[in-house]
This record gives structure tokens, C-alpha cells and sequence, in this order.
């Protein structure tokens, strides 16, 4: 008992290491998981997986996926269940991939995905910024949907 009063603040950051490597552990059964550009592109083309764009209508003016579907976060909520039923029609369910500007509001919208149900749903690490920088097709028409 003497050496961890002793020794506080190495137990302590003992402590604090051992929680920030589980973490990751514990958070990964809710969240979406990350894809890169080339892992969203094999399962789009492999897989048939359905590509959301979630960005904001006025964030298309940076141009879009030619295959990306286009729903924006703000009413998202109400189409996650018309997602996850065409995700799911057929004889095999579809991955479902959300890309935003840059990753991180795909990351949180999947996880409404995964506590609605959905198991394959993929936040496309880097968003659209990423896409674009990998030199994949990029249509400044604006979106389908």
C-alpha cells in the first residue's frame, strides 16, 4: 500500500494509459466504422454499398460524388429508417457509407445508424475532403437526391 501512495502520480498514469487503450474498445460496438477512399470504393463496387453524402446542401458547391446519394445531416434522422430498409431489400444486405466534409459528422450520424439497427454502416475517414484529394470523380453539378 506504501508504494502507491508513494508512487501516485505513476499509478495514476498507469491508470489513465490502460483506460485510453480500452476505450477505443469499448466505443467501437456503436460507432461506424472507418473506411479510407479505397476501402469505400471496393465495397461500392464489390459490395453494391449505398454512398450518403450528409453534407449541407450549400457545402455541395465544393462538388459531389457522381454516385453519392445526397441527404443532408439536418434530415437525416428522418430517413435512417428508409435507408436501412434498401439497405437491407434483397437477397443480401448492402453496406451503407456516410461521408461528410471531412469524417467527423459521418462518424457521429453512424452511430444513430448502428443504435437503429444497421451493422455495415461506414463513415468514409476523411469525408469528402479525402475523396476529393485521392483523385476520385468529383462532379460539380451538384447531387443525385
Amino acid at each position: 500500500m506504501q508504494f502507491f501512495i508513494d508512487n501516485i502520480f505513476l499509478v495514476a498514469a498507469a491508470f489513465v494509459s490502460g483506460a485510453l487503450l480500452v476505450w477505443p474498445m469499448v466505443v467501437r460496438g456503436s460507432a461506424a466504422r472507418q473506411v479510407n477512399t479505397l476501402g469505400a470504393t471496393q465495397l461500392m463496387n464489390a459490395e453494391d454499398a449505398l454512398l450518403i453524402d450528409i453534407r449541407e446542401t450549400a457545402e455541395l458547391s465544393k462538388g459531389s460524388v457522381p454516385l453519392a446519394e445526397h441527404i443532408p445531416m439536418s434530415t437525416i434522422d428522418a430517413q435512417i429508417e428508409p435507408i436501412i430498409k434498401r439497405a437491407s431489400a434483397g437477397k443480401k444486405s448492402r453496406p451503407v457509407i456516410l461521408m461528410c466534409a471531412s469524417g467527423w459528422r459521418s462518424a457521429q450520424v453512424g452511430k444513430r445508424f448502428r443504435r437503429a439497427g444497421l451493422d455495415q454502416v461506414y463513415s468514409l475517414d476523411g469525408g469528402f475532403d479525402a475523396w476529393k484529394q485521392a483523385g476520385l470523380p468529383v462532379s460539380q453539378r451538384g447531387s443525385k437526391g
